[in-house]
């Protein structure tokens, strides 16, 4: 019998997430890629966030396909120069390859843009007829038909949370976020029985991170889609609550809502980022200009939901006190948790082009994370604006915030009560360690 060939799969990253943040759950990249390997490989699985390190000097392999954000790009490329020596083939994807190719080439025989799985395929068949391509482009426009299941095998068990997806894609074009470097990218839905039973290998799971960039979508036929699903997901009698990432749009969707709460849904993450309109202008962000937040909150709790806000700090037209503004317009509006990012500038975005032409960008890609300030802020100096995140995280993870939020939900619904107590004693834990690499990333960026 003929040997298989050995691919190994690996996320790179120079720090060990394990207790790095509040909420951690499953990257699926990796267990899509598996899914769609045909049989005759003989597959294994590095994952470096939470896991063993992969070791290049003795690794057994014919194959080693990476996922990497910028972040541990350099840890990547350290790996495939070393593999590369020793005659293993190294393949990239993920948005950083995709955003600067002619970079990553200098390192990986392969880079894979965009969505992996067709041109994962296409590689594969090239390399067995020893025609290997530099560079596979995958579309971002296509149907989702055939996309199947993850291979959950190939997700690290040491993840607290397990992660599902029901869509891909996003057609806003914020100028900051990631996505924007894919120019086909179009929302598109998993089929409902895909998704289902995904669902069902999950089943005896108490909570599930649902991983889309918008669950809801973004008009009347999404809306639809979505109601859909979730009725199937009723009919289903899943015992596991969920959270999920939505435009603003869900708050004005009171059957959708609705649904979503019946379904399991406990929390929604929203894209609150900054109560500036000039902010949100430059942004892009313009579907949450003249938004009435309090409403928005207060419509998503009349159905028994959490909202977790999403904000930025360090834009231009943030003055040296806009922290105490945030906080302060945050607890007005009701929300019971918060996530506070610097902003960051994601190679190949337009919001990074323009920092670049502005000479205000520090291209250090192991210390560029969303949770280091890695930018030359117009009002904030890097200490000041650690200082002003270490504040606005405080005040919501305090211990009388939490009272007010368990007061808050105690009557209304219980289930993520416990939930809440455990993402404020990881956040104490996290933060510690987010403010250990913010100070010693100083040194590089004053």
């Amino acid at each position: 019998m003929k040997q298989k060939r050995k691919i190994v799969f690996c996320y790179p990253s120079l720090y060990k997430e394990n207790e790095g943040i509040d909420i951690l759950y499953g990257p699926l990249a990796l267990a899509y890629l598996a899914a769609h390997t045909p049989d005759n490989y003989d597959l294994s699985l590095y994952d470096e966030y939470v896991g063993e390190n992969l070791n290049p000097e003795t690794i057994k392999a014919d194959i080693v396909a990476f996922s990497s954000i910028t972040s541990g790009i350099n840890r990547a490329y350290q790996l495939a120069d070393i593999l590369r020596k020793r005659g293993i083939c190294c393949v990239l994807g993920g948005a950083h390859g995709t955003a600067l190719t002619d970079e990553a080439l200098e390192h990986f025989d392969v880079v894979v843009k965009g969505e992996g799985e067709a041109p994962w395929l296409s590689f594969l068949k090239d390399y067995e007829n020893g025609k290997i391509k530099p560079v596979y482009q995958g579309k971002m426009n296509i149907s989702l038909k055939t996309l199947g299941v993850p291979d959950r095998r190939f997700i690290h068990a040491n993840y607290p949370y397990p992660s599902l997806m029901t869509s891909r894609g996003c057609p806003f074009h914020c100028t900051f976020c990631y996505l924007s470097i894919y120019t086909d990218r179009k929302y598109r839905t998993i089929p409902h029985e895909t998704v289902l039973e995904d669902m069902e290998n999950l089943r005896n799971e108490k909570l599930i991170i649902i991983t889309d960039e918008n669950f809801i979508g973004y008009g009347e036929n999404d809306y639809k889609n979505r109601r859909d699903l979730l009725r199937k997901m009723i009919t289903r009698n899943f015992q596991f609550i969920w959270g999920c990432q939505a435009s603003v749009n869900i708050a004005f969707q009171p059957e959708l809502l609705k649904l979503m709460y019946q379904a399991g849904c406990r929390a929604i993450f929203i894209g609150y980022e900054t109560n500036n309109t000039s902010s949100l202008e430059f942004l892009n962000k313009k579907h949450n200009l003249k938004l009435d937040y309090k409403k928005v909150v207060k419509n998503i709790h009349r159905e028994k939901m959490a909202v977790i806000a999403s904000t930025i700090l360090g834009l231009d037209d943030q003055k040296k006190n806009y922290h105490y503004h945030l906080i302060k317009d945050l607890k007005r509006i009701k929300v019971d948790l918060v996530r506070v990012f610097y902003i960051t500038a994601w190679p190949g975005t337009p919001f990074y082009t323009t920092m670049e032409k502005q000479n205000r960008i520090f291209k250090k890609w192991g210390k560029l994370r969303k949770d280091i300030p890695t930018f030359k802020y117009k009002h904030y100096s890097q200490t000041e604006i650690i200082e002003a995140r270490n504040e606005v995280v405080n005040t919501f993870y305090k211990k009388s915030h939490m009272i007010r939020i368990i007061l808050r939900w105690i009557l209304k619904d219980r289930s993520l009560l416990k939930d809440f107590l455990h993402i404020r004693r990881r956040n104490i834990t996290s933060e510690k360690i987010r403010n250990q690499r913010a100070l010693k990333s100083l040194k590089v960026t004053d």
